[in-house]
């Protein structure tokens, strides 16, 4: 057993961007997460479970669509918090100009995150920073320049490619890494050397950003530590086909067709993400390479990971873009698909010393979840849905201790929500389980009991979403949906406002959480 499944953990699942503070730039950032551990403190919840951070290209807020499966998406940074601002006087005139002002306090009042018009705002103040840090410490070789010049040589297994990339996006106005420059899209030497002279600023300017992302990464996770909250990352199945490692890594992935998931009760049709499929065949030549890399990559930012569609990893689902070939599975036998599973989680679980939490929801087999329980890896026991062949509902105090507890997930409806649609009689049952009676009450006066419910768990990590913490019907993503509705919910109190306002369920938390450990 993983040494920190040796004790009872409950956390919240509450994500960077709706870590809502009074002087964020319409977005939480890593700076108000500082603030935020201290919440969590308070309510004696030592998990703070967040949502992919990874880089995403304009005109996308779905974090799990990234560019790159390195790179932090520089949105999180907080530029009034770099340390060499007050040396960067052209960043010092712009954030005190009235445009500055004006577009912080559109973006700042908006409903939704405005995504693209907050990164636009953060990168006119941080490309001002960086000029200046250029000119005071790159070319002078001072400490932080030298600081700097490490991070690049040590981080350059990745951060070479995506640099380049960034960059090459700019300049070829977004367009597909496959209608590039044939000698750039085919990653020809000489023509990737010429693109890096003529560009030797700007992509020195995108590591720039992924150094101060971790520069400000590193003392907010110290105090978590010193707090005794782990972090815990997620982990995508894929990257967009626009990524860098898949232009870099060409021979590993499949751009011809797109992944997605099967028919379900949820989906009738079955979904298409729009991704590319992994070329299984090169991955498992180099021993799962890039996923390794990934992982040595986390292990700066999190205590746990998230792997996201895991039955994916036994078996992907494959949505051919000609449209005359059928959906499939791309390998076919349960025998196959489980032993496939099980070398790829293996490596992983070999790779690094973070506790790994395998995404199992959906139309699982039920080789997942026995390959899963073999190597140690917690699955996830949403309570609504853990119910016998009988149609009762399975107490969560029996939940085996290798698992992870939880209400809802990003992608569900919320418990209000849930509580408000229901049948009456799924609810008459559910209500049987926690309470032991037949009747069940209104949903205000429900919630407690059950939250107490799901934190004295048998599972060692209880995670909550913020919204069925406080009974709301906010909602932070609903799959198969495009809009702003999606992946912009935030905290409605802001951090600063927050203990005062919320004393009492903080310190109710924390009460369940002591009897439950």
């Amino acid at each position: 057993m993983h040494k920190t499944l040796k004790r009872k953990h409950v956390g919240v699942l509450l994500p960077i961007f709706s870590m809502r503070s009074e002087r964020d730039w319409g977005i939480g950032d890593i700076t108000s997460m500082h603030g935020w551990l201290e919440i969590l403190k308070a309510a004696e919840l030592d998990i703070l479970q967040i949502l992919p951070i990874n880089e995403m290209p304009p005109g996308v807020n779905c974090p799990y669509t990234a560019l790159s499966a390195f790179a932090i998406d520089p949105v999180y940074i907080d530029p009034e918090a770099v340390e060499e601002l007050k040396e960067a006087p052209e960043a010092l005139e712009f954030l005190a100009s009235k445009d500055f002002r004006d577009r912080l306090h559109h973006v700042r009042s908006a409903k939704a995150i405005l995504y693209d018009d907050i990164r636009g705002l953060k990168h006119e103040a941080l490309w001002k920073i960086y000029a200046a840090f250029d000119r005071n410490h790159i070319k002078k070789g001072t400490k932080e320049g030298r600081d700097f010049a490490g991070f690049c040589e040590k981080n350059a297994y990745w951060l070479e490619d995506y640099a380049l990339f960034r960059r090459l996006k700019d300049v070829n106005r977004w367009i597909s890494w496959t209608h590039w420059d044939q000698a750039l899209g085919e990653r020809r030497p000489e023509a990737m050397e010429k693109a890096r002279a003529e560009n030797a600023l700007e992509i020195n300017y995108f590591k720039y950003l992924q150094w101060l992302i971790r520069r400000q990464w590193a003392p907010m996770r110290w105090r978590a530590g010193e707090l005794g909250i782990k972090l815990f990352g997620d982990l995508p199945f894929m990257v967009n086909q626009e990524a860098a490692d898949v232009w870099s890594r060409q021979d590993e992935f499949d751009i011809t067709n797109s992944i997605g998931a099967p028919p379900d009760a949820f989906t009738p049709e079955g979904q298409k993400w729009g991704l590319p499929a992994y070329r299984w065949e090169e991955t498992e030549k180099n021993g799962f390479e890039w996923w390794r890399l990934k992982l040595k990559s986390s292990e700066d930012l999190y205590d746990i990971y998230r792997i996201d569609h895991m039955v994916g990893f036994f078996r992907t689902w494959i949505v051919p873009e000609d449209k005359k070939l059928k959906p499939h599975f791309d390998v076919e036998g349960d025998g196959n698909q489980e032993d496939r599973g099980r070398r790829f989680l293996k490596a992983l679980v070999a790779a690094s010393p973070m506790l790994p939490i395998g995404e199992d929801l959906g139309l699982i087999p039920p080789f997942v979840r026995k390959v899963l329980a073999e190597q140690g890896v917690p699955g996830y026991k949403v309570m609504r849905w853990e119910t016998r062949e009988d149609g009762t509902y399975i107490d969560p105090a029996d939940y085996p201790h290798v698992s992870l507890a939880t209400t809802s997930t990003h992608d569900t409806e919320t418990l209000a929500e849930w509580w408000a649609n229901v049948a009456y009689a799924e609810k008459k049952k559910f209500w049987e389980m926690v309470a032991g009676e037949g009747r069940p009450p209104a949903f205000a006066k429900a919630l407690d009991r059950i939250t107490e419910k799901a934190i004295a768990s048998g599972s060692r990590v209880v995670l909550l979403t913020y919204p069925d913490i406080f009974g709301t019907k906010d909602r932070i993503n609903t799959p198969n949906t495009l809009g702003p509705h999606n992946w912009s919910f935030r905290v409605p109190v802001p951090l600063e406002k927050f203990a005062q306002k919320h004393g009492a369920m903080l310190e109710k938390l924390a009460r369940w959480i002591r009897e439950a450990r």
